[in-house]
């Protein structure tokens, strides 16, 4: 039996997030700034993505439904890696900005923007899921 397609591209992704933060994790001791992008990575990035394509498995294998969007599942997928990715480029863009006292609203926006399509893609997942536990 193999692993549907969806679950293998989160779980891959969520391995090089984890490879991603290890070396955040490393670099955090050159500099503070770092620790934003570390957890983030770490906890959407590597945690998460696991989980969504651990759930993503077995959930249609237990119940014994389909998904019950696929499509739905790869718009997860997309909107979750460029939420995160932007959302962890962008916060410390803005706090240096701050700390130096410069303008930093287009940053905060760009901040606004990425975690809103972070949320966006795990409320996805959220009405995948439960639709797929259908009765």
């Amino acid at each position: 039996m193999t692993m549907y397609r969806i679950s293998t591209l989160f779980i891959k992704t969520s391995l090089i997030y984890l490879a991603i933060s290890t070396v955040l994790g490393i670099l955090i001791i050159v500099g503070p700034g770092y620790s934003f992008m570390h957890s983030h990575f770490t906890l959407i990035g590597w945690v998460s993505f696991f989980i969504f394509g651990v759930s993503y498995e077995i959930v249609p294998r237990f119940t014994g439904k389909h998904l019950f969007s696929e499509k739905l599942a790869y718009v997860h997928l997309w909107s979750a890696n460029i939420g995160l990715i932007g959302l962890s480029i962008s916060y410390p863009f803005m706090r240096m900005a701050m700390l130096r006292g410069l303008d930093y609203y287009t940053a905060q926006i760009t901040v606004i923007v990425f975690g809103l399509l972070e949320a966006i893609s795990i409320f996805i997942f959220i009405f995948n899921i439960w639709k797929s536990m259908r009765e």
